[in-house]
């Protein structure tokens, strides 16, 4: 019998961080199998809130065991003891993520709770046998290999420069060790490397990781590069990291061992190569130079933490250390997988974790109920649905998330699948590499509709209006039926936009930094009377000045800000809405214009055959005005075959 044989059936696991950013993933991944699933956890409320809100939907197979690691007996009933009594695996991946922990916090969680479920796998092992135990712990630890006697290395103080966090999670992965082979259970620890976020969103809601190194880029905090090209990062996704933790549940006869998961260091971007990525995709410069880290860390905690609010601990996972990866190859030979290169993540994830730092909550009463997803390389908000989906394009000082209202009102009414995009360098979507402004933001699109097979409907708001008519134009295709909102390309009206557009791109940008949240309220507020007070004109404004923060967002509104106000009509602009000119693009396509717009007019040369519908709205009726909106273009949808 292949002793990787799939044991489902009688696999019972016991489960502790089911709520964390890797305990999450791996949950979703089990509910898909027939596992049986004990998750401690300290609320099931709270879990089942955060389980289902990331996706989780089947609960069948999932029991909820109260409890806390960080007090005797993790605080369980007996009957919920006797419960886990039943299981025959364990998942321990339990502890706050947290590198700033204090050091007594850190040793009640992590010792404490390393010496109570080892005390639980040795009780299952004694009167059912254990079939596995599973430990996730992080790959700095130095346990993972011995010394010529063959013993641990007993190490009291792991590294001087190492947060408590560190360490007692490292004292924690030795006990259990020991513990596992003082009495004979399989133990296999798993060692993440920093995680950022899943294919295909790369969302990475853990900012404590390389989120911390991504907020000192933002601030200017990282002119050089912390130890130099020798030195390295080393990450992984964490529906990798929770594909391993699956696999090694299901096995039938465990052999145990250490899996670091990372790359190997030569095949990995060093930190030279990784920050100048980082700040590409910020939009920021390139560091200068190297210094040790050592320095770094010194001048951090001399007072740099205090002052940047970035933490010493930032740059803990930055090393020039090799990590033996043969068991690691080998168990993902087994698994019938190669190890993902990062590079091809961290566009999604950098972006995802700017727009993070940045975010600022949505009004009350917007949707919630939303999912993530990507198409080519832009982020996408929606819902699924049957029939023709709806694609829609937002516009400047803006992202997604302020479309979700017109989305869900388009999805209610349609039952449509509807999927509201980020534009490259806007909201979480990366920036488009090497080409100009607007020429960047139709490739970006026109890649993510080709992953679109079939009929779509194409709906642009402002510049994204004529993003998406260029796109459509370009595609060739002639099942996309396109709605412009206030399509806004070479009409502009004088204004002081038009004289800051003509500064240098890097002025202009600070000047959208700079810009007051008092000044961005009085604009929006001329928008939000008439129809629904759950949006906000303060809180419009207080996200627009927070988003703009970032150089990455700022500067793509820079860049399309020019392109319309500069004056220098590029061919592909100043006959945009005239090359709507075919009977298939009269026919298939809808411009709404709301009257009382101040800063552009109708454009002047827009196919007259087009339908035309006016609305006594200004701008931004597409955010604010959202029902009117989704009627019109529902009773279009339904008028237009």
């Amino acid at each position: 019998m292949n002793v990787h044989t799939n044991h489902e059936a009688t696999t019972t696991i016991f489960m502790t961080g089911s709520t964390g950013f890797i305990g999450k993933e791996t949950v979703k991944q089990l509910t898909q199998g027939d596992a049986q699933l004990l998750l401690l956890v300290r609320s099931e409320q709270r879990a089942r809130t955060v389980l289902k809100a990331y996706g989780v939907k089947d609960f069948n197979r999932i029991t909820f065991i109260t409890g806390d690691l960080s007090i005797s007996g993790i605080g369980l009933t007996a009957a919920d003891r006797e419960r886990s009594l039943e299981a025959n695996v364990i998942i321990h991946a339990g502890g706050t993520m947290d590198v700033t922990l204090e050091r007594k916090v850190a040793e009640q969680i992590f010792m404490n709770g390393a010496r109570e479920v080892a005390q639980l796998a040795q009780e299952i092992h004694r009167t059912s046998g254990l079939r596995h135990f599973i430990h996730v712990v992080g790959f700095m630890s130095p346990y993972g290999e011995r010394n010529e006697q063959g013993n641990y290395l007993q190490v009291e103080h792991v590294d001087n420069n190492e947060s408590a966090y560190e360490e007692m999670k490292f004292h924690a992965d030795l006990h259990i060790r020991e513990h596992a082979e003082q009495h004979n259970y399989p133990l296999s620890v798993v060692n993440p490397s920093t995680v950022v976020g899943p294919r295909p969103t790369g969302e990475t809601e853990q900012t404590g990781g390389i989120g911390l190194l991504i907020q000192a880029i933002q601030r200017g905090l990282m002119p050089v590069v912390p130890g130099g090209s020798s030195y390295w990062l080393p990450l992984v996704e964490n529906d990798i990291v929770a594909q391993t933790l699956v696999f090694l549940s299901r096995e039938a006869a465990p052999v145990g061992g250490t899996y670091p998961l990372l790359a190997r260091k030569e095949d990995s971007p060093n930190m030279k190569v990784l920050l100048h990525l980082l700040a590409q995709q910020l939009d920021v410069s390139k560091p200068i130079g190297a210094v040790p880290l050592s320095w770094i860390q010194w001048a951090m905690k001399s007072g740099g933490t205090r002052i940047s609010g970035v933490p010493a601990e930032s740059v803990a996972f930055i090393t020039n250390r090799s990590f033996p990866v043969e068991e690691t190859e080998a168990l993902f030979t087994r698994m019938g997988q190669s190890w993902p290169d990062i590079r091809e993540q961290l566009p999604l994830v950098t972006a995802d974790l700017d727009y993070r730092l940045r975010y600022t909550p949505l009004p009350e009463g917007f949707p919630t109920d939303y999912i993530r997803s990507r198409s080519g390389d832009m982020a996408m908000l929606g819902w699924e649905g049957e029939g023709e989906p709806w694609i829609i394009v937002h516009g400047l000082l803006q992202s997604a998330d302020e479309m979700l209202p017109l989305g869900r009102q388009l999805r209610e009414r349609t039952g449509n699948p509807v999927w509201l995009i980020d534009l490259a360098g806007f909201g979480r979507s990366p920036v488009h590499q090497g080409d100009e402004a607007f020429e960047g933001q139709v490739n970006a699109l026109l890649k993510a509709l080709g992953e679109f097979e079939g009929p779509v409907k194409l709906v642009g708001h402002s510049i994204g209006a004529a993003i998406a008519a260029a796109a459509k134009m370009r595609s060739g295709r002639t099942d996309i039926r396109l709605g412009l909102l206030q399509p806004v390309a070479n009409n502009s009206n004088p204004n002081v936009l038009r004289w800051i557009s003509r500064l240098p791109r890097g002025v202009m940008r600070s000047m959208l930094r700079g810009r007051s949240e008092k000044s961005w309220n009085r604009m929006f507020s001329t928008y939000s009377d008439g129809e629904d007070n759950s949006v906000r004109d303060h809180t419009m404004a207080k996200r627009i000045r927070s988003s703009l923060q970032s150089p990455r967002i700022a500067g793509a509104h820079a860049d399309l800000l020019r392109w319309i106000h500069s004056g220098q009509r590029k061919g592909a602009r100043s006959t945009l809405w005239a090359k709507l000119e075919s009977q298939h693009h009269v026919q298939n396509a809808l411009v709404i214009w709301g009257k009382a717009d101040r800063e552009y007019h109708y454009p002047r040369d827009m196919n007259p055959q087009i339908k035309h519908i006016e609305v006594p709205y200004g701008h931004y009726f597409p955010t604010f005005q959202y029902k009117e909106t989704a009627a019109i273009l529902a009773e279009w949808s339904d008028t237009v075959r």
